[in-house]
């Protein structure tokens, strides 16, 4: 793993991380998402331009990596996350997902960190939108 980032170092306007991270959503992932949320209706079989419908939700899913990326010290929280979903998925559709810092302020001496995320398709179309604050981990 990658050396940690400090706190002191987190800057408004820094992309986290620096390079998207890209995702297949991948047919097995989709299967197992729908067993989990107990959403197997016919709804997320094939479609009429021939695609398989994935859920919106999935690319939540990929906030988990993105979150490991910032490379946040251990002991951080997870504060609040919000999520909008613009479109529909398919599988097998590639995203690329980013977050950039908007805020960061220190509240009962706790430092927090708030970034705005976007996911997109490949073709550059807005697949999800969302904001996520952080308790940032204690710099060691």
């Amino acid at each position: 793993m990658s050396e940690l980032q400090r706190y002191d170092a987190v800057q408004v306007g820094d992309a986290l991380p620096p390079v998207p991270l890209t995702f297949s959503i991948d047919a097995d992932v989709v299967d197992a998402f729908l067993v989990a949320t107990g959403d197997q209706g016919a709804f997320y079989g094939v479609a009429d331009n021939g695609m398989r419908r994935a859920p919106s939700m999935i690319a939540a899913i990929y906030l988990v990596s993105l979150l490991t990326a910032r490379r946040s010290p251990p002991g951080g929280i997870h504060a609040k996350q919000a999520v909008r979903f613009h479109r529909a998925l398919s599988i097998g559709e590639t995203l690329t997902i980013q977050a950039r810092v908007v805020e960061k302020y220190v509240r009962k001496e706790r430092p927090y960190v708030v970034a705005d995320f976007q996911a997109h398709g490949a073709d550059g179309s807005l697949a999800a939108s969302g904001r996520v604050t952080s308790i940032w981990g204690k710099d060691q």
